[in-house]
């Protein structure tokens, strides 16, 4: 059986074609979307990153600094209640994980404890040397930490020197967070973004639909009228009411087109029928009118047990009458 592909099918796949389209490039955007959010994300966490870094580095610079200035005088005279003093005030930061000071040999002179346990001890952490043999400010790294080492002066004379190690734990989880509340901040734009696209595709499957219906009922509606009251008439049923179109449009024309040619086939086939089935000159029924009634009768009766009676009536000399006067 051939399958079949009418209008309504052709005008349907067409639409579902274009809304294919339509999505394969809503698809493509999405997918474009979704890479350009992740190399934003990436840019911003370099971004983000590097300037904590450089925030970081600076942070730990000044404050070694002004470590140093406060501490010239305390280191001066050894004042340790002083020195813990300065040093306690400052590690208040939640940034500072410990502040350490030294002397000129590298020994521990306070690291803002009451009992300050390592005290005249030398300081034995990996970044202990370089920091001691340090003249200026500097900056070291180590896992975990990034420490500013600055000297203590009085005048011109180097009584010492303090190191601020800074928490990169702590920065780290702070920028975790603020990683996190860019994420949901572009996160919640790309659900604006599909929503915004969500809303056309409503729109176009909306526009389709009534479309579809539009189609359905002005064109492939009346077509398929037009091909059952052909397929009627096929079959030898004349009786198809006309229908009378105020449409203005092709299809309108071709519906009244078919309704007079209805009329027309169905006016001939009557003329036919009754040059058929009459007698020219009597207007009665012939003898093909009649076999055929009676084979229809007959048909009727056939397996329903009834029976059929049939009259024939002759009339005498009538053969003269034909012969002299005509059949």
């Amino acid at each position: 059986m051939r399958l079949r592909f009418g209008l309504q099918a052709r005008s349907l796949a067409a639409m579902a074609m274009m809304l294919g389209v339509v999505l394969l490039v809503l698809v493509v955007l999405m997918g474009r979307q979704q890479q350009m959010r992740d190399e934003t994300e990436t840019i911003g966490r370099e971004g983000v990153r590097s300037l904590i870094d450089t925030y970081l580095r600076d942070h730990a610079r000044s404050l070694a600094v002004q470590l140093a200035e406060n501490l010239a005088n305390p280191m001066y005279y050894r004042d340790l209640d002083a020195i813990g003093t300065v040093l306690r005030d400052n590690s208040r930061d939640d940034l500072v994980k410990w502040i350490r000071v030294y002397d000129l040999e590298g020994r521990l002179v306070h690291d803002g404890s009451v009992e300050i346990a390592g005290f005249g001890q030398p300081m034995t952490d990996p970044l202990a040397a370089e920091a001691v043999a340090s003249q200026g400010v500097s900056v070291q790294t180590a896992p975990g930490l990034l420490t500013g080492t600055a000297p203590v002066m009085v005048g011109s004379e180097r009584v010492g020197g303090v190191r601020v190690a800074l928490d990169l734990d702590f920065a780290d989880s702070y920028a975790q967070r603020n990683f996190a509340e860019l994420r949901e901040r572009m996160d919640a734009l790309s659900g604006r973004h599909l929503r915004w696209l969500a809303l056309p595709m409503a729109l176009l499957g909306l526009v389709c639909f009534l479309v579809a219906w539009y189609v359905q009922r002005t064109l492939v509606k009346p077509i398929r009228s037009l091909a059952d009251a052909a397929r009627r008439i096929e079959a030898g049923d004349y009786s198809v009411e006309r229908v009378d179109s105020r449409r203005t449009d092709e299809v309108g024309d071709l519906i009244r087109a078919f309704g007079r040619m209805s009329e027309s086939v169905a006016r001939h086939d009557r003329e036919v029928r009754r040059m058929a089935y009459t007698d020219a000159l009597t207007g009665l029924t012939n003898r093909l009118a009649f076999r055929e009634s009676l084979d229809h009768r007959l048909m009727l009766l056939r397996g329903s047990g009834r029976q059929l009676a049939l009259l024939f009536a002759d009339i005498d000399d009538f053969k003269r009458v034909n012969d002299t006067l005509g059949h």
